[in-house]
């Protein structure tokens, strides 16, 4: 936020190690513990584990000066009523969520240009988190507040359940040699092609590998040798490929069957995919 040249008049955080990882981003910004004197400011921003959104929203109603206005918090999937404490002291509330993963940590800071932010509440704190998404180089739009926990579910199969993902096959390749470090290192560049060439349609156009093609020997020979965890959750998300495929027509139905029938029986015999001409991967 100082990057962006907005004034940040103190951070307060009840951890020791927090404060002085604040310190050491942000020197010359007064950095409270949680039991300290409030200073005076025109909007707070509260960025804190969705559970204790609301708890500190409740010991905060009484404690802020007569000149905040506004308070945001930065949970995606919980709407600006859980600030409802504070709304019912005069003040505007809303949320603002970066549609981006935080790792833990010490980390380095993450650039927020270019994120998408997604906003709601009151009129005047929606104006607000608008605006400080500008600022930070941030793509805000307004999201209804019952929207959200689909918003959030929606980032966290993109971002959270693809990291299981590729963790459990680095996992999984590291039992035939590499350890998983070399593992990852061997995965990168699939990987970083595959989710680009996703982002880039949005759709599975682009899909490669063994589903698109109709390959049904492979698909069996893949549940036959994945451990049992990763073989459930092959057959599942493979599942979801196969009737989505089929809806856009990029397998006949034909095919789609085939597939349906391998990954509910891999160890029967194996059966022939009828596939469009042309299809690769």
């Amino acid at each position: 936020m100082r990057q962006a040249s907005l004034p940040v008049v103190a951070v307060v955080d009840p951890a020791e190690s927090a404060r002085r990882a604040a310190r050491r981003w942000l020197p010359g910004v007064p950095v409270l513990a949680s039991t300290d004197a409030l200073p005076g400011s025109g909007g707070v921003l509260l960025a804190v584990p969705d559970r204790l959104v609301a708890t500190c929203a409740a010991e905060l109603a009484g404690r802020l000066r007569p000149e905040v206005r506004v308070v945001l918090h930065t949970a995606g999937a919980l709407p600006a009523e859980v600030l409802k404490p504070l709304r019912a002291r005069r003040r505007s509330v809303g949320s603002i969520h970066p549609l981006m993963a935080f790792s833990r940590g010490g980390g380095p800071l993450h650039p927020l240009a270019g994120v998408t932010a997604a906003v709601e509440g009151d009129t005047a704190a929606v104006r607000t988190a608008l605006s400080l998404a500008r600022s930070l180089g941030m793509r805000g739009f307004r999201i209804a507040a019952g929207a959200k926990p689909l918003y959030h579910a929606t980032a966290a199969v993109a971002a959270n359940l693809v990291h299981v993902l590729v963790a459990a096959a680095c996992s999984e390749l590291s039992r035939v040699g590499p350890s998983r470090r070399r593992a990852a290192e061997a995965l990168r560049p699939l990987v970083l092609e595959a989710v680009t060439a996703a982002l880039a349609s949005g759709d599975l156009s682009n899909l490669t590998g063994p589903l698109v093609r109709g390959d049904v020997a492979t698909v069996r020979s893949h549940l036959r040798v994945l451990s049992p965890d990763l073989a459930a959750v092959y057959t599942r998300v493979a599942g979801l490929a196969v009737r989505r495929l089929e809806g856009d027509r990029l397998i006949s139905p034909e095919t789609a069957v085939a597939l349906a029938t391998a990954l509910t029986n891999p160890n029967s015999c194996d059966s022939v995919g009828f596939v469009r001409s042309g299809e690769e991967g």
